[in-house]
C-alpha cells in the first residue's frame, strides 16, 4: 500500500474537477455567445458539441430549436421541436440492459429524456414559432395556416397538462388534501422524523402560462368560446397554487379573468356570468376597462427573461458507522461553498430530535459535532450489508454525487411604455423555478441512486482484489470507480429564467413602443419597435432580454407594420443615446424564413 497516499491525493484533487465537469460547462461558451446576441455562433458550438443521435440528442435538437427561434427560423425551429418531442417519447421507456450500465457508470452516460416542464415548454416554444409565422405570412392563406398550427399546438399542450393533473391532481385537490386530519397528522410526523421538505408542494402540476398561450391561440383563430375556457384555466391555475409554487409577483391572474370576461363578451349569451365574474374577480379599474374596449386594437408582448440556472454537481463522503449500524453521509469540507452545505443540509441533513441526538453520540466519539450528516441506519440490514461486502468496500470512505442548485438569481422588474402610458410587466412562468423544484422533489431518489450506483461499483472494485495480498488492486479499483462517478447535471439550459406578459390595448394608428427591462447586476436591456395597428389587430412582440456585456439582440419580429428597425442595447446604467433613422449601431438581424412547416 505504498502508493495509497499518493492516490488518496489523486482522489481528492479530482473532487474539484469532477464536480465542474457538468453539462453546463461543456456548453459554456454557447450560453455565452447566446447572451451576447450571436445565436449564429452559439449554434456552431451546440452543433459542435453535441450530437443528433448521441445520449444528449434530446438537449441538441432543444437548444439548436431555441436558438433557430430566437433568429427568426421558425419553421427549422419547429422542426427541430417536434423532433425533440419524438425522441422525448421514445425515451419514457428506458431498456434493463441500458439502465444497468447507467447505473454500473454514471447517470450522464445514459440518454437524457427531459422533465415534465421542458417538454410541455416544447409544445409552448412551437406555439410561439407559428404566431411568428403568422405575423411574415404574405397571404392570408398563409397566416390561417400559422394560426391553425398555434390552435394545434394548444391542443396538445391541453392534453399534456390534463395528464399531469390526472397523474398529480389539481392544484385545488392538493390543497383540499392538506385539509384532511390525516394528512395533517402524517406532516406532522414527517417533520419528527426530519423530513423538512414536503415534496408534494413542489410537484410540477399544471402549467397556467400555457393555458393562457392556449387561449391566446384561439382567441386569434376566432374560437372564442375555446379561448374563454383557457383563460379560464389559466385564472383558476395562476390563483389555487401556480403563482405561489413558483414564486410570481401578482397580476396575472387578474389579467387571465380579465380575458375571460372579455371573451364571454365577444361570445356573447353570458351576460349575467360575465358581470358576476368581473365584481368578484377585478378590480374597479379593470372593470371600467372592459368598456373601452370597442375599436381597440391588441399588443400581447412576452419577454423571456435572462437564463435558467445550471444544474451543478457536489460530492458527498459515504462512510460506514459500525457502532450504530449505519451508513453516513456528509459533505466534503474542502473548498465547498456555502450554497452546495445549504443544500445539503435543507434536502438530506439529519434534523428530527433522533437524528440530532445520533449526530451528538458521534460527536462526542469522534470529537466533533457533524450537524451536515446524514445517517441512513441499517438496522437488522446491516449484517446483510456484511455479507455481500458492501460495509467492507465503502469502508472510512467512499465518493458518491448527487446534483444541485444555487438559489434562484434576482431579477429586476421590466416596464413597457408608449404614448406616455406606461404598464408593468407581469410575472407569467419561472422555468427556473420549475427546474430547482423538480431537482428538488428529486433529491431523495437522487441520494438512493447514488449510494446504490457507488456501492454497486465498490463491490465489484473488491472482488477484483481477491487474492491480491496488498490490496493495491481493490484500492485502485475503488479509486477508479470514484473518479469515474458523476451526477445527472443535464437539463435544457437556453430557456429563459422568467418569462414575463404584458396585454395593452392601444387605439388604431401609429405607436412607439418600449421596453426596459432590468436584468442583474445593474444590467438594463432596452428594445423599442413602431407598429401600425388597425382595429381589431392583435399583435404579437417577443423580446429576449439577457445579461452581457456587449450588444444583445430581441427576438427578431417581421418587419411588416414597421416604420423602422428597432433598437436593441444592453447597458450597465448609462443614458440610451437617442435613435436617429440614419442610426448603423443598430444590430443586424437575420432575416427570418416565411416557409410554414407542416402541420398534422
Amino acid at each position: 500500500m505504498k502508493f495509497a497516499p499518493l492516490l488518496s491525493l489523486l482522489l481528492l484533487t479530482s473532487l474539484g474537477i469532477t464536480g465542474c465537469a457538468s453539462y453546463g460547462a461543456g456548453i459554456q461558451g454557447a450560453l455565452t455567445k447566446a447572451e451576447q446576441g450571436d445565436y449564429a455562433g452559439s449554434e456552431a458550438i451546440i452543433s459542435s458539441s453535441l450530437t443528433p443521435d448521441g445520449n444528449d440528442r434530446l438537449l441538441y435538437h432543444l437548444e439548436l430549436g431555441v436558438l433557430k427561434h430566437l433568429q427568426g427560423d421558425y419553421a427549422a425551429s419547429n422542426d427541430l421541436l417536434e423532433r425533440a418531442a419524438q425522441i422525448s417519447e421514445s425515451l419514457d421507456t428506458i431498456s434493463v440492459s441500458n439502465s444497468f450500465y447507467t447505473l454500473m457508470t454514471n447517470p450522464r452516460q445514459g440518454p437524457y429524456g427531459g422533465a415534465d416542464y421542458e417538454k410541455v415548454l416544447i409544445n409552448y416554444y412551437k406555439a410561439l414559432n407559428y404566431f411568428g409565422l403568422a405575423q411574415l405570412a404574405l397571404t392570408r392563406n398563409e397566416r390561417l395556416d400559422a394560426i391553425e398550427g398555434a390552435r394545434i399546438e394548444a391542443r396538445r399542450l391541453i392534453i399534456r397538462l390534463n395528464d399531469l393533473k390526472t397523474r398529480l391532481g389539481t392544484y385545488q385537490q392538493a390543497s383540499d388534501a392538506k385539509e384532511q386530519t390525516f394528512n395533517q397528522l402524517m406532516r406532522i410526523f414527517e417533520l419528527l422524523l426530519g423530513n423538512w421538505v414536503n415534496n408534494d408542494d413542489f410537484l410540477y402540476r399544471d402549467d397556467a402560462l400555457a393555458h393562457y398561450l392556449s387561449g391566446l391561440s384561439f382567441e386569434m383563430n376566432g374560437e372564442y368560446d375555446d379561448a374563454r375556457i383557457s383563460y379560464q384555466t389559466a385564472a383558476t391555475s395562476y390563483g389555487t397554487g401556480y403563482a405561489k409554487q413558483f414564486r410570481l409577483a401578482d397580476g396575472m391572474e387578474e389579467q387571465a379573468w380579465f380575458d375571460t370576461v372579455r371573451m364571454m363578451r365577444t361570445a356573447g349569451g353570458y351576460d349575467n356570468e360575465w358581470r358576476q365574474l368581473a365584481k368578484k374577480h377585478l378590480s374597479k379599474v379593470r372593470q371600467n376597462e372592459l368598456n373601452t374596449l370597442d375599436g381597440k386594437a391588441q399588443l400581447i408582448v412576452i419577454e423571456h427573461k435572462g437564463l435558467v440556472s445550471q444544474r451543478k454537481e457536489m460530492s458527498l463522503e459515504l462512510s460506514v458507522n459500525p457502532n450504530l449500524k449505519s451508513l453516513n453521509i456528509r459533505p466534503y469540507f474542502i473548498g465547498y461553498e456555502a450554497d452546495q452545505l445549504a443544500w445539503f443540509w435543507l434536502l438530506y441533513a439529519d434534523k428530527s430530535v433522533y437524528q440530532l441526538v445520533t449526530a451528538y453520540l458521534n460527536a462526542v466519539r469522534n470529537n466533533e459535532l457533524r450537524l451536515f450528516t446524514k445517517t441512513v441506519a441499517l438496522g437488522p440490514l446491516y449484517r446483510e450489508a456484511e455479507n455481500i461486502g458492501l460495509t467492507q468496500a465503502v469502508g472510512n470512505s467512499m465518493r458518491i454525487t448527487v446534483p444541485y442548485y444555487s438559489p434562484p438569481q434576482i431579477l429586476g422588474s421590466t416596464r413597457l411604455s408608449s404614448d406616455g402610458a406606461s404598464w408593468t410587466m407581469l410575472e407569467a412562468a419561472s422555468p427556473e423555478q420549475m427546474a430547482v423544484q423538480e431537482q428538488i422533489v428529486r433529491s431523495g431518489k437522487d441520494i438512493q441512486l447514488a449510494l446504490a450506483r457507488s456501492a454497486l461499483k465498490a463491490i465489484t472494485a473488491a472482488s477484483i482484489g481477491n487474492g491480491d495480498s496488498s490490496g493495491f488492486l481493490a484500492f485502485a479499483g475503488k479509486l477508479a470507480a470514484q473518479l469515474t462517478d458523476a451526477a445527472e447535471t443535464r437539463s435544457w439550459l437556453l430557456l429563459p429564467a422568467n418569462i414575463r406578459v404584458s396585454r395593452v390595448f392601444l387605439e388604431p394608428g401609429e405607436h412607439q413602443v418600449s421596453l426596459d427591462s432590468d436584468i442583474k447586476n445593474g444590467q438594463h436591456y432596452r428594445d423599442s419597435k413602431r407598429f401600425t395597428l388597425k382595429p381589431g389587430d392583435i399583435e404579437l412582440w417577443q423580446v429576449r432580454s439577457m445579461a452581457a456585456s456587449t450588444g444583445s439582440t430581441a427576438v427578431p419580429t417581421p418587419e411588416t407594420n414597421t416604420a423602422k428597425p428597432p433598437q436593441r442595447t444592453v447597458s450597465d446604467g448609462a443614458a440610451e443615446p437617442a435613435p436617429t433613422n440614419d442610426d448603423k449601431a443598430i444590430v443586424s438581424e437575420k432575416k427570418p424564413t416565411r416557409s410554414l412547416p407542416s402541420k398534422e
